[in-house]
């Protein structure tokens, strides 16, 4: 899962009250988390599944990582833990290393994807 920023869908609210949009996102992403603290959904995965409910979860750690101001990003960058790596041609070189984006060796991934069990 990545951090983008899109167009605003068809508005759902989650337990934390993220403003939860459902829309077509690009392929193999599943959902994004933004910096103005709403979730996108891809338009394909049924909002009644355990994907979307996993997917909240994962999102909503990424919305709180932002929100202690762990993380952050723009169009060609990440932020963690105050220091900036770059995203180029859908990798991000970050602190484990150079990784495609969403990919788990990033460690703001690793707390979403522990945050998906909770």
């Amino acid at each position: 899962m990545s951090f983008a920023l899109g167009q605003e869908g068809r508005k759902v609210r989650n337990s934390s009250n993220a403003p939860i949009y459902r829309k077509k996102l690009d392929d193999n992403i599943i959902a994004e988390a933004n910096m103005d603290g709403s979730i996108y959904v891809n338009e394909d995965v049924d909002p009644n599944s355990s994907m979307f409910r996993t997917a909240i979860k994962h999102e909503q750690e990424h919305l709180d990582q932002m929100a202690d101001g762990r993380a952050a990003y723009g169009e060609n960058w990440v932020m963690w833990e105050g220091k900036i790596y770059f995203r180029n041609n859908g990798y991000i070189d970050g602190p484990n290393g150079r990784w495609p984006e969403g990919d788990e060796n990033h460690p703001w991934e690793q707390e979403a994807i522990a945050a998906e069990n909770k």
